[in-house]
């Protein structure tokens, strides 16, 4: 008998995969995993409230937070029991709100007060006390909030795609000083009680004083206080045009070419000054003994202009040395001199 001993049973090899195959594996445990966590995005659509007044609420049938402006453009986030949830945009006076920490929201309205597309600009809500808003941003007076909430079903229509329901951008100046007018149902005349000071904004220095009795017309409300315009008379010499006005970058030869276009405009120009001169018989251009700037320019041209200074600039203009350098607002009298076609202007203010 031959003898054979005994021997273990050899096991298969375990199977290992190979790179490739293990990272196509992760991924779709990874995938398998990762889906039900993976909710769709929820469709915004723009949309404009129907009729004035529409109940704008923290809930469907919970707290009113306002009332909402005709017209308005809000986006549309999803619907519940005939209800739509809706986000609103605006700006508010900043001494109508106060800092809150409730139910994730950061500020809260301190009165009742409207909020607007912009600072001083369309009436967007009309907010109640209370009503939680979160903040946006600030700048000078005022306050960009936004609220989430809901309005009933049918209080909006569909807006085209390109409309946003945001409020528009502000003003490139300081939004305390925008003078966009509102002159819808908030317009009306009135009289001042008392002598008062005028604020360029709410909680801005003081800019002037009005006398009791002076007719006023209210154009905005917010926070407690009411814009004004109020009619009334300065000397000429006490106003300047307002820079935003004066057109830059037309050249003496541009009036040379076109005297009757620019006949009348204001322009922005830089000049190098030679002298202050006073006309005689020889200059028909101008009324005898009137006094005038002998000038080059504008810059980067060095053809002569005439500028005629006003009496109560004249002392100012003195001072200047020959060859100094100015910056101008004037008036465009004539683009082209009758004897030596030079451009004739009026002396509006001195630029700092």
């Amino acid at each position: 008998m031959t003898f054979v001993p005994n021997r273990r049973p050899q096991s298969t090899p375990a199977w290992r995969p190979q790179p490739a195959a293990r990272a196509l594996f992760s991924l779709v445990v990874l995938g398998v995993f990762a889906w039900p966590l993976a909710a769709p995005a929820r469709a915004q659509q723009t949309a404009t409230v129907r009729r004035d007044g529409e109940a704008f609420l923290s809930e469907p049938g919970g707290k009113q937070l306002g009332r909402l402006a005709a017209g308005v453009a809000v986006a549309a986030q999803g619907g519940r029991g005939g209800n739509t949830q809706v986000t609103v945009e605006g700006w508010i006076i900043r001494t109508s709100v106060r800092a809150a920490d409730q139910d994730g929201h950061n500020l809260a309205a301190s009165r009742d007060e409207n909020l607007r597309a912009a600072p001083n600009g369309r009436l967007v809500a009309r907010l109640v006390k209370g009503a939680l808003l979160d903040q946006v941003e600030r700048r000078g007076a005022w306050v960009h909030v936004r609220r989430s909430g809901w309005v009933a079903g049918g209080a909006l229509a569909s807006a085209p795609a390109a409309a946003s329901a945001a409020a528009p951008a502000p003003p490139a100046a300081r939004p305390e000083t925008a003078a966009t007018a509102d002159t819808g149902a908030d317009a009306r005349n009135a009289v001042l009680r008392r002598q008062v000071r005028l604020y360029r904004a709410p909680d801005a220095p003081a800019t002037g004083v009005l006398e009791a009795g002076v007719p006023i017309r209210i154009t905005a409300r917010a926070g407690g206080w009411v814009r004004v315009e109020a009619a009334g008379w300065v000397r000429e010499s006490e106003v300047r045009e307002a820079g935003g006005q004066a057109v830059s970058g037309v050249t003496a030869a541009d009036l040379r070419s076109s005297p009757e276009e620019w006949q009348g405009k204001v322009l922005r120009w830089t000049i190098q000054y030679i002298a202050l001169q006073t006309a005689d018989e020889l200059r028909p251009d101008f009324a005898l003994g009137q006094r005038y700037i002998l000038a080059r320019g504008p810059a980067p041209e060095y053809a002569f202009v005439y500028v005629i200074v006003p009496p109560e600039k004249a002392a100012e203009i003195a001072r200047l040395q020959p060859l100094d350098s100015l910056t101008i607002l004037a008036r465009v009298k004539s683009g082209r001199s009758a004897y030596l076609a030079n451009p004739i202007l009026e002396l509006l203010d001195v630029v700092p």
